[in-house]
């Protein structure tokens, strides 16, 4: 038997005012403000000098984990177009060298070296994050200023944007690590269909549509002066924010962190112009869905009796409004099954209780073979599809997403009116019931994962508020009141549980029913599919055409240049220039092993390290009067 007695929430409640810390590596009296995520004591910091901010939450885990946060918009503007992939190419380009440590991969042996299992980075619409996971928080610390190194002081050479973004081969092909990874992906129909319903709900110019991994067309032009400009107006310290989760000694994190103040002081002062995503004219630069584009639809004119007032407004739909979805084509050898995606506008981000419960009334539609939209239009006799699940984004003003996949060609023109009719028929016939057991089955879900993964529960949240959450120019307590409310979103699970039915009728009235929607459905075309390939052996060969010999070869020869710049050889005082943590610092899983029969059951030799005697012993006697009361000679416990 196996048994963690540990995870004991701590007393932390948050502190109701900041207070100053004199840096002892910068100087700097950084501002901090307590808080509590999730149960797990938390710190903020920020630098007034320089803006740069950090969190560390202790939740205990034995793994580290560093998060480094950017906020990164990438609209169309006077030197790049939305579809241009900086923020990706930049991720990409940060791996391969700093101003100290100027050597591709030094990062990830530096990370080995740490007991780590490499570094890693994800670019999404509205953010860019740098991660990192160490065994222990000694590790993390050795690396969290070479990180920040790379990340606010890349060298982004011209051999390396060669290599790793996009080069022509001797031969005239296109290739680069990012260029092949987004030819990879651009084809298919779940990327295409969601960039063309990105497009319906967040019209030019704004900046939630873009393809922040970058289309090939887009790739094919793009400069290195472009990713360096990028780079010079995202990557400023007030808009980089550094997360330290695990075993973590707040002391030890505000040190590090102050070493990378002292850096950052020591080069010229880089300050953005606002936040990125909160600076457009009307506060959030979201511009309003253009009715009468192909796609996006407005509702048949529907009202209930709970909501007669939008009586009026249905009735103002102008018959030059388009009601028809868009149609795109996708290439794939399989011509029986298509993909269909339909979209709504959703709440602003600072609307949490609206947010926690439109996802939990998706649960309720579609998370089993009992709910309303599986039994529609999966699980029966006659099934229009084989897949349907929701997706959603929290931005300025979000949106919810409704994915029907394996879609019967024959029957695509089916699928909008069969579910607004389920939509409806939801309504009339809503189960409490059900409704909250989905809601109690989704608060032990997260429990559970907050218990077993803490970091991987809070992080998303985390993100969100440091992107949107509104702040003043110092750190105000406020501002962990604000994260402390994103994170932890079990008092509103709570409220769900006590609502009534026309709270769950008027979230399917507001969000799905009354409101214009985008909807584009996805057929598959092999005519589609050979004729992309064969439109690109033909640009390539023409592309090689127009180069000519000399070139060519002057093209091979600078990429095998590059190739030999970036892959030359880290000097062995570098690679050695971070410590092997020690192993007697990385804090064990706390676990004990009780084994035994009747009288003999006892604690296993070498368990229970990280736990105290007092909950050993406190065990123990719990199991051996269990077995007592139950007849010690029938009991076999291991």
């Amino acid at each position: 038997m196996t048994v963690d007695p540990s995870n004991t929430p701590p007393a932390t409640t948050g502190s109701t005012s900041t207070r100053t810390t004199t840096g002892i590596v910068s100087g700097t009296e950084w501002t901090s403000v307590d808080s509590t995520l999730l149960s797990n004591a938390a710190t903020l910091y920020q630098s007034p000098n320089t803006g740069l901010r950090g969190l560390a939450v202790s939740t205990g885990e034995p793994l580290c984990s560093l998060h480094v946060i950017i906020a990164t918009e990438a609209p169309t503007n006077s030197y790049s177009h939305k579809d241009d992939g900086l923020p990706h190419t930049l991720e990409h380009a940060i791996f391969l060298g700093s101003d100290l440590y100027p050597f591709k991969g030094i990062l990830d042996k530096l990370a080995n070296r740490s007991l780590a299992d490499g570094t890693n980075a994800w670019t999404a619409t509205d953010h860019t994050a740098y991660t990192l996971t160490t065994a222990g928080e000694e590790g993390a610390l050795n690396l969290l200023p070479i990180y920040a190194d790379h990340i606010l002081y890349p060298t982004m050479t011209d051999e390396s944007f060669l290599t790793e973004v996009h080069h022509v081969t001797s031969e005239g092909k296109d290739k680069g690590v990012v260029y092949c990874e987004m030819q990879g992906r651009e084809n298919s129909d779940g990327s295409l269909v969601d960039r063309a319903i990105l497009d319906l709900l967040y019209p030019d110019p704004c900046g939630y549509s873009s393809e922040t991994g970058g289309k090939m067309r887009n790739l094919r032009s793009l400069t290195n002066s472009q990713v360096r400009r990028y780079h010079a107006e995202n990557y400023t310290p007030d808009n980089v924010m550094f997360v330290l989760s695990g075993n973590v000694d707040r002391d030890e994190f505000l040190r590090v962190l102050d070493e990378v103040e002292r850096s950052v002081r020591s080069k010229p002062p880089a300050r953005r112009e606002g936040r990125p995503w909160l600076s457009g004219e009307d506060g959030d630069g979201v511009p309003p869905m253009d009715l009468k584009a192909v796609g996006v639809i407005m509702p048949s004119s529907y009202s209930s009796a709970e909501d007669a007032s939008n009586e009026d407004e249905d009735d103002t739909r102008s018959s030059s409004c388009n009601e028809k979805p868009l149609e795109i084509q996708f290439p794939s050898e399989d011509e029986s099954r298509g993909t269909i995606s339909i979209a709504w506008r959703g709440p602003k981000y600072e609307e949490r209780r609206e947010w926690v419960f439109l996802k939990l009334l998706w649960h309720y539609l579609t998370d089993s073979a009992a709910s309303p939209l599986q039994k529609a239009f999966v699980e029966c006799e006659d099934p229009l599809c084989a897949g349907v699940h929701p997706a959603d984004e929290i931005f300025t003003e979000g949106y919810h997403q409704l994915w029907f996949t394996e879609v019967n060609v024959e029957k695509m023109e089916l699928v909008a009116s069969k579910l607004f009719e389920e939509l409806r028929e939801a309504r009339t016939g809503f189960d409490m019931e059900r409704m909250r057991m989905v809601v109690r089955r989704q608060r032990r879900r997260l429990l559970e994962f907050a218990e077993r993964r803490p970091t991987d529960a809070l992080i998303d949240a985390v993100v969100r508020n440091f992107l949107y959450a509104p702040r003043e120019e110092a750190l105000q307590p406020g501002e962990a009141v604000d994260l402390a409310a994103d994170v932890d979103v079990l008092p509103l699970y709570a409220d769900a549980l006590n609502v009534d039915e026309r709270c769950w009728v008027d979230l399917i009235d507001r969000y799905m029913l009354s409101r214009p929607y985008a909807m584009v459905i996805g057929r598959p075309s092999a005519a589609l599919a050979t004729k992309i390939a064969a439109d690109e052996k033909a640009r390539e060969e023409q592309q090689a055409a127009e180069l000519g010999p000399e070139k060519l070869a002057e093209l091979g020869v600078a990429l095998e240049q590059a190739i030999e710049f970036n892959e030359r050889e880290i000097p062995e005082e570098v690679l050695t220039s971070v410590n092997v943590p020690s192993l007697d610092k990385v804090k064990a899983v706390p676990v004990l092993t009780i084994r035994g029969v009747g009288k003999s059951i006892g604690i296993a030799t070498n368990s229970g390290r990280g736990i105290s005697q007092e909950d050993s012993d406190f065990v123990l006697a719990k199991l051996r009067d269990s077995a007592k009361r139950a007849h010690a000679e029938a009991l076999h416990v291991d």
